[in-house]
């Protein structure tokens, strides 16, 4: 590994162990000098530069191409341009991807600093997922290149990339077993403002964020309309702090409209829905109870034959 690899390495580490998803105060070292590391090659255009090692050649020209169609649907969403060139790694290295980012669970990750994004191209099985995580991934760099002036929440970011890629997520997740609904019924969420800086490392605690931070954009949108969200995203974009631009584009602070959205969780939760969520407990327990009453009545029987005799 050439000098430039390792200092690349060690400051994407220490980037994610930070906990800290997008902080504009961490210095990356030039991404161009890891470029020319021995085991990555580079395609460059007028749209993007992309490293990636010689077996992954074909998914990075996918990738050039891919990006001036994601960049127009971007800016068809939000109505704004995309003003940069974003330099796009891929990996195939899992163990070496997960060493920079601390967890199995991560596909992708961005640093808008540098206008970087960095995916680990072997947990991706399908083009189509691929297409929505580089979306994912290129529409934090582009909120963060129009909303420079302010920070902005950590859910708050991850719920609208999740909106724009149609839910995808830059962690691994299985959609049938959503953590949410059971964390809303038992009052377990996860307070939004525990999520402003940073999500936690534990697996559950991090895919029940990621839920959390979609639905509620979500919710937002549902109850308020896509209009207030970008009338948000106006006002952060002129360098009105969050909670207040949150309270001059919908009339209503940020703590009441959370109140709102985790009683429309609970109101949506049957006590049958409930009771799915505990299926394998309560076949457990039940098997359990005719483990002991069979026990029982053999001992009973036992117990009756030997008195006969």
């Amino acid at each position: 590994m050439k000098c430039s690899d390792r200092r690349f390495f060690r400051e994407c580490t220490l980037f994610f162990r930070m906990g800290v998803a997008f902080c504009f105060w961490i210095f990356i070292p030039s991404v161009a000098s890891f470029s020319y590391a021995d085991d990555f090659e580079v395609l460059k255009n007028e749209n993007v530069e992309v490293l990636f090692p010689p077996t992954l050649t074909q998914v990075a020209r996918e990738t050039a191409e891919l990006v001036p169609e994601i960049r127009q649907d971007l800016e068809e969403i939000f109505n704004g341009s995309f003003f940069f060139k974003p330099t796009i790694i891929l990996m195939n290295d899992p163990e070496r991807f997960r060493r920079m980012t601390g967890s199995p669970l991560i596909v992708g990750f961005a640093i808008p600093k540098k206008n970087l994004v960095v995916i680990d191209y072997t947990k991706i099985d399908n083009h189509l997922k691929f297409k929505y995580i580089l979306k994912h991934e290129l529409c934090h760099l582009l909120l963060h290149e129009h909303l420079s002036q302010v920070p902005i929440p950590r859910w708050f970011d991850e719920g609208i990339a999740q909106w724009v890629s149609e839910g995808v997520m830059d962690i691994l997740h299985d959609q049938k077993d959503a953590l949410l609904p059971k964390a809303a019924f038992s009052d377990r969420m996860i307070p939004l403002g525990a999520l402003n800086e940073g999500f936690p490392q534990n697996p559950n605690a991090l895919r029940l964020a990621y839920e959390e931070s979609k639905n509620f954009i979500d919710y937002l949108i549902k109850s308020r309309g896509r209009k207030k969200l970008f009338e948000i995203l106006r006002l952060l974009k002129e360098g009105t702090p969050f909670r207040k631009a949150f309270f001059k584009a919908l009339g209503t602070p940020l703590y009441e409209i959370e109140k709102e959205w985790l009683a429309s969780l609970k109101q949506n939760i049957n006590w049958f829905a409930h009771l799915s969520y505990y299926l394998y407990e309560i076949i457990f327990a039940l098997g359990g109870l005719i483990l002991c009453y069979g026990f029982i009545r053999l001992w009973r029987k036992k117990k009756a034959y030997m008195e006969e005799e």
